[in-house]
């Protein structure tokens, strides 16, 4: 049976079944990110003052995928205009002569070109960048005279505008004007309520974050000890014995079975992840095991996803990461003739909490996750649309109804004009506002 209007219009609406589809599928998707729209809005207006993180996207990066995004949306018109005018491929190298293939594979081109930026880019990194608080407002204030100290007379001009400013010194003032304010105010100002209000309370009780980079931590070195094993475990003594020689003790002369019996050192000054499979393979084997920091090894990394629990676990009373290495947002350090972001070491006793910028962060970044994340699936799966279309399998129903192929391309055309109209929409609320 051959279903009706696939390429003539219904009467009752004036359009064909593809398109009315797509019309009521695209109401649902207003509806869906209208809610998330709102519910951005909402959080932000109720947000309190110097809470909300701003100024920490970048415009550049934004507004230059804003741009593949709109070109993309005029060369998926320039494809089914050629489809309409039945000119299915042109000369590669003759750009004015092109058909729907050639300005369909420029659309997929610029979608693959966003999701490039945003997940191989954008998104990595944001989960590389810190915020980190302190447990006490002293070492806060010690930790920014540390980082954002200039010798000579830098930025002094600029900073101290007024003749009140002077009982401050150059780093608190540097990093109130020229970084707390672009983040969460945007412009500076003394009234009630204002930035540098916020500014002072955040700065007097502790509250205020040091952003910047992890450059290199010291982690523990860890002995793994066997303290005795349980008999009635349920694992027998060769199958316990098994798993010593498999963790590296030698099977002759009975040093499993020594081992064992008597317990001793297993593994010396080896890394967490080594001590920690350790410890779970000999605790399933019924041993008990006593993990003990001897000592700390310096590594240079730049680690993805750090939270506090990491740096401030507990391996036999002291730390797993004993100091890190914190290179701060918009300090300047002249090393070899070259500027540096300032480095300072960090104590991982003085720190209250650290976290990358990933949903748990805040909910500036929670709500930002979700949103972009799910315009980047619709982009995805705009993508996978594309490339079917360009298959030889999508080819088909072209060769066999020219109108009916048109009109599949006019949908998506439509389809991929909300994608874009959404991150016309998000671009100024989360970069630029």
């Amino acid at each position: 049976m051959e279903i009706p209007y696939t390429v003539k219009a219904r009467p009752d609406t004036g359009l064909y079944n593809g398109k009315l589809g797509l019309w009521l599928f695209l109401a649902s998707e207003v509806m869906l990110f209208g809610a998330l729209f709102s519910s951005y809005v909402l959080l932000r207006v109720g947000a309190a003052d110097g809470t909300w993180s701003m100024g920490l996207m970048d415009i550049v990066v934004g507004a230059g995928n804003t741009m593949v995004l709109i070109a993309s949306s005029m060369f998926v018109v320039l494809a089914w205009a050629q489809l309409k005018l039945g000119n299915l491929s042109g000369p590669w190298l003759s750009p004015r002569s092109w058909g729907y293939i050639q300005w369909k594979w420029a659309t997929v081109a610029c979608a693959v070109l966003f999701l490039v930026v945003k997940w191989g880019y954008e998104w990595p990194s944001k989960f590389v960048h810190y915020d980190v608080w302190f447990k006490d407002s002293a070492v806060l204030h010690n930790k920014v005279e540390e980082g954002y100290h200039y010798d000579g007379e830098v930025h002094k001009d600029e900073l101290w505008d007024e003749e009140k400013d002077k009982k401050f010194s150059l780093a608190r003032l540097y990093l109130e004007k020229e970084i707390y304010v672009e983040r969460f105010f945007k412009t500076y100002s003394e009234e009630e309520g204002g930035s540098h209000t916020a500014f002072n309370k955040a700065w007097d009780t502790g509250s205020l974050a040091l952003s910047g980079h992890i450059n290199g931590y010291e982690e523990a070195q860890i002995n793994v000890e066997v303290t005795g094993w349980k008999s009635d475990s349920g694992v027998s003594e060769s199958e316990a014995d098994k798993i010593l020689v498999g963790l590296g003790v030698s099977g002759e002369k009975g040093e499993a079975k020594q081992l064992r019996s008597q317990g001793g050192l297993l593994k010396e000054k080896v890394g967490y992840e080594v001590a920690k499979r350790a410890e779970y393979q000999l605790t399933k084997a019924g041993f008990s095991v006593a993990l003990s920091v001897v000592g700390y090894e310096s590594v240079e990394s730049h680690p993805y996803f750090w939270r506090t629990g990491r740096i401030n676990e507990d391996i036999g009373g002291k730390p797993r990461v004993k100091s890190i290495l914190f290179a701060l947002d918009d300090s300047h350090h002249e090393k070899d003739g070259e500027t540096h972001h300032k480095e300072i070491t960090i104590n991982t006793s003085d720190v209250k909490r650290l976290n990358s910028y990933e949903p748990k962060h805040s909910t500036f970044f929670g709500i930002y996750y979700t949103i972009t994340g799910l315009h980047a699936a619709h982009v995805f799966g705009g993508i996978i649309v594309m490339l079917y279309n360009l298959l030889p399998i999508g080819l088909a129903t072209w060769h066999r109804d020219r109108e009916q192929y048109a009109n599949r391309i006019e949908c998506f055309g439509l389809f991929w004009h909300f994608v874009d109209l959404v991150w016309i929409f998000l671009f100024p609320i989360l970069y630029i506002l």
